[in-house]
């Protein structure tokens, strides 16, 4: 017999994926019970909504990347029952009678599981800028100029890349219209976020590559 995950935990894992989707690019779509993204470096990753089948169905989002270049973290599982804030009452879906419906929803951390599932691909993302897996020419070579403003952004900014503070410090050093022109690159390839930009975890990587 064919079972399929309740419209509940379909709508749930929606809300999820559409905000991880927000943080890290290369967002395909759904199909199905799945999602897709096309990560820099050849990754395609996959989430999917799995569950046990009982009258206490416990779901769980399972990622996995294809592709062998990030070893250790090519899978990752997100099980909705470990987020939440009570161990003797985890949140789980209860079907009974043909329906479903949330048990102990308020104690559920939905933002833990997002930047849980949002760090695992920046983990991804990172482990394939390794020089040793992944060649070099994948991705550009920082200059000593990027590096310093990537640093100050981190230490100075919490992160963001921000256009006019990054401009006052470095304003010697390169102008605002090659600056946001750098930043637009970095954003289309996936080392900055989204406006308001941040730094990733992949663009960090290739800081410390040196």
């Amino acid at each position: 017999m064919l079972t399929y995950p309740s419209f509940q935990a379909l709508r749930l894992a929606d809300q999820i994926v559409d905000t991880v989707a927000e943080r890290v690019p290369g967002f395909q779509g759904r199909l199905g019970s799945r999602w897709y993204w096309r990560l820099n470096g050849g990754i395609l990753v996959t989430l999917a909504l799995d569950f046990r089948v009982t009258e206490q169905r416990w779901d769980v989002l399972r990622g996995e990347a294809t592709t062998p270049h990030v070893g250790l973290f090519s899978a990752a599982d997100f099980p909705f029952g470990i987020y939440g804030t009570l161990a003797e009452s985890p949140p789980f879906i209860h079907d009974l009678d043909g329906s479903a419906e949330w048990s102990n929803r308020l104690y559920f951390q939905m933002g833990q599981l997002i930047d849980d599932a949002s760090g695992w691909m920046e983990t991804l993302r990172a482990t394939a800028l390794d020089p040793q897996i992944s060649p070099r020419a994948t991705f550009p070579a920082l200059t000593e100029l990027e590096r310093a403003m990537v640093t100050y952004a981190n230490n100075r900014l919490q992160g963001r890349f921000t256009l006019t503070a990054l401009h006052d410090a470095f304003s010697d050093a390169i102008s605002y219209r090659a600056l946001g022109n750098l930043a637009r690159r970095w954003e289309a390839a996936g080392l900055l976020t989204a406006q308001p930009r941040r730094v990733t975890i992949a663009l960090q990587a290739l800081v410390e590559q040196g």
